[in-house]
């Protein structure tokens, strides 16, 4: 194993840690192989497998944000209510991470379901406990996505050391 074996491994675990931060750990292991490969002169990693990672993690993204619209939809939320809690989730985690790259990005992504879903709900003309179940929905939707999330990464990270041959 080399200096580049072990850089590759090292980012390949801050992809599995960044999910529980918040930040978007499955593109951390999609670029970390695309990086390997690309050094490796995909002898280790093909184009196709490349491709399939980037499916797959899209597919994580698309579903996290799906179950936090799930979830407040699923509360009560309306339609626009469930965009503003994707919306407010994705801008509240980039606004949080520029103030604090690891407790921001965590709050500001919760802080941003709950100011989203709330705010367009009351906006709506709904009362503030209609407005507020259909929030925790959407709490609740934020967490059973962030946990899909850190699944999907820790199963791209199995592919790809399963794929691996050393």
């Amino acid at each position: 194993m080399n200096v580049l074996d072990i850089l590759f491994l090292a980012i390949l675990g801050i992809g599995i840690v960044a999910n529980f931060l918040s930040i978007p750990g499955n593109f951390i292991i999609l670029f970390d192989s695309f990086w390997y490969g690309l050094v490796n002169g995909y002898d280790r990693f093909s184009t196709a497998f490349l491709l399939t990672l980037l499916i797959v993690a899209l597919a994580i993204e698309f579903l996290e944000y799906l179950i936090i619209a799930f979830g407040a939809r699923r509360f009560g939320a309306s339609k626009l209510g469930c965009v503003a809690a994707v919306v407010g989730g994705i801008i509240g985690s980039i606004s949080g991470f520029c103030f604090s790259p690891v407790m921001g990005a965590i709050v500001g992504g919760f802080l941003g379901v709950i100011i989203g879903t709330f705010g367009i709900e009351i906006l709506r003309g709904k009362n503030v406990r209609e407005s507020f179940h259909a929030t925790l929905g959407a709490i609740l939707g934020r967490v059973g996505g962030l946990t899909v999330k850190v699944i999907g990464t820790m199963a791209m990270a199995v592919m790809v050391l399963t794929h691996l041959t050393w």
